[in-house]
């Protein structure tokens, strides 16, 4: 019920708030980075946070807020930078919103986030695994692949992962039989591009339908960041996640035509 309340609510803001965003674009974010005089949010969950983030920026996750808020700036005409996983990341736009609701009145919205920032090699800080070992940088499985309800697949670092690296390779023309991808994006965006096969469950008020998951296969969600992918695996009990993984990494596509692009292990 508590969660109910706090997506209901964070619909509301949608509504009430979306034309006071303040959005600006990475030279005015670079420019107010450099003067250190603002709190840069990364609204990401914890994970993507500790893998690696804008310098000196602190973690706020959009689920979290409530519980957080006690943390922000007494001085509501504060200077507040809010940003996540680029442009099509909307939890920016939600954490923005809620600070809006709390009476800050200089809040600022930089919606290229953390790939753009990244991009332009500017300053990061994050807790990054190495792999000195492994071919063009990627941590490639050194151990045996496990079967999981008839398909044979390498498990990541943690808990319900399939390994990224591993099967960024394989998954946009190598997929192990059995096993079926599913987008858990809105059907808008699965619509404007899809890896080739997926189908669509979205994951939506913190649920996803698990009648709508084949039972014959290996389940394996993926979303635009691995932040939904990661969210909706947690959600499921052991029960219903015991044929189900998660992929952590960027996926971008047009139509079926699909870049993946491994996010790097803590």
């Amino acid at each position: 019920m508590k969660k109910f309340l706090v997506f209901l609510l964070i619909g509301l803001l949608s509504v009430a708030y979306a034309d006071k965003l303040d959005i600006i674009k990475i030279e005015e974010a670079k420019k107010i980075h450099d003067e250190g005089k603002a709190l840069f949010l990364d609204a990401r969950g914890a994970k993507s946070y500790k893998m690696a983030t804008i310098m000196g920026s602190m973690n706020v996750p959009v689920k979290k807020y409530p519980s957080l808020k006690h943390l922000m700036p007494k001085d509501k005409n504060a200077l507040i930078v809010t940003f996540c996983q680029g442009f099509k990341c909307e939890l920016t736009d939600r954490l923005a919103q809620f600070l809006i609701k709390d009476g800050y009145k200089n809040v600022k919205n930089y919606k290229g986030g953390y790939p753009e920032w990244k991009e332009h090699e500017y300053a990061l800080m994050g807790i990054i695994k190495e792999c000195k070992t492994a071919p063009l940088g990627a941590c490639m499985p050194t151990y045996s692949a496990v079967s999981m309800n008839g398909a044979a697949v390498y498990l990541g670092n943690d808990d319900g992962m399939i390994d990224q690296f591993w099967f960024a390779t394989v998954i946009l023309d190598q997929l192990p039989a059995n096993i079926q991808l599913v987008d858990l994006r809105k059907p808008a965006l699965f619509k404007q591009g899809h890896i080739k096969g997926a189908i669509n469950v979205p994951f939506a008020n913190d649920k996803i339908d698990t009648s709508k998951l084949p039972k014959d296969k290996l389940v394996v969600f993926y979303c635009d960041f691995g932040i939904l992918s990661t969210d909706a695996w947690t959600s499921l009990s052991k029960e219903e996640n015991k044929n189900v993984l998660y992929f952590d990494a960027n996926v971008k596509c047009a139509g079926e035509k699909c870049t993946v692009e491994a996010n790097d292990d803590l």
